[in-house]
């Protein structure tokens, strides 16, 4: 099952990840100021860390990726941005999974784009993920409100670019995921900040010590920090145990949302959830 010491550093990071949402309640700023600072001091501190390794980007790799290196980090502007403007529509729990269909909208494009096979297993696995996700909405109890479908659409709209940034993960050659990540990074600040600025972003941010403070840690732990250990574990660990442990992040959230943030949740979540993780770790583990 891999290496402990490399098993604990991917809880650790995952663990993180399912703070985000809980953590963004705290930013009081436009999605795309968030993202622009979480970019940039993702970058920062990942550059810092590369000059306290002695170590540099590889150019010449940059250089032959550099068109997918524009096209995904696009993809994870857009991405982020609906990732954050979930979580102002609707509960953690509601977008974090309904974000989490990512890995269904991996399987389809994958067959697509890839030609990968697509199975009987598989598509039965998209259509019960598909049902947890109207469960998770609460559509069927509550019917359409205006806020919460807003929510559910930025949550499944992020998944899937999150699952496009993946897919164009694929074509890169020969590129360290460290070099695509810092690459990634500066080019999601380059892009945000004029689109913040043109959309009048600014004019919309509320300064406090709270907020500065959770956007900082949001960018240089859960972001720099983070992006670095969880890439030097997952390169180390099996993708079963990899895939397993993936879990902790949207359970993680969940919880948060329930214990810390006091937002409901129903039986149909409960279910919801169950649907989606259940059906997506069967998809990606053991055999066709």
């Amino acid at each position: 099952m891999g290496n402990g010491r490399d098993r604990l550093q991917l809880i650790f990071t995952l663990m993180l990840f399912g703070t985000i949402g809980t953590l963004s309640r705290y930013i009081e700023m436009p999605s795309s100021v968030i993202c622009l600072g979480r970019a940039f001091f993702g970058v920062v501190t990942i550059l810092i860390m590369l000059a306290l390794r002695r170590q540099k980007p590889d150019m010449a790799a940059i250089k032959r990726n550099a068109a997918w290196l524009f096209l995904s980090s696009s993809f994870m502007c857009i991405n982020w941005i609906c990732q954050f403007e979930a979580f102002k529509y609707t509960t953690i729990a509601t977008s974090t999974l309904c974000y989490y269909m990512q890995p269904v909208f991996y399987i389809l494009s994958a067959a697509v784009v890839l030609r990968e096979k697509l199975s009987a297993k598989k598509m039965i696995c998209v259509f019960i993920a598909f049902c947890g996700m109207i469960s998770v909405s609460g559509v069927l109890q509550t019917g359409f409100h205006l806020s919460e479908l807003k929510g559910v659409i930025f949550a499944v709209t992020g998944g899937f670019f999150y699952a496009m940034v993946v897919l164009i993960n694929k074509y890169m050659k020969n590129i360290k995921p460290v070099d695509t990540t810092v690459c990634q990074l500066a080019l999601v600040t380059v892009l945000m900040f004029p689109y913040s600025a043109v959309t009048g972003a600014f004019a919309d941010v509320r300064v406090t010590a709270a907020g500065i403070a959770c956007l900082v840690t949001l960018g240089a732990l859960h972001t720099g920090i983070a992006y670095i250990i969880y890439f030097d574990a997952v390169n180390k660990l099996p993708a079963q145990t990899v895939g397993i442990l993936s879990y902790i992040d949207p359970v993680e959230a969940v919880l948060l949302s329930a214990f810390f943030l006091k937002e409901p949740v129903t039986v149909w979540t409960i279910a919801g959830a169950v649907m989606i993780l259940g059906a997506t770790a069967v998809s990606e583990l053991g055999a066709d």
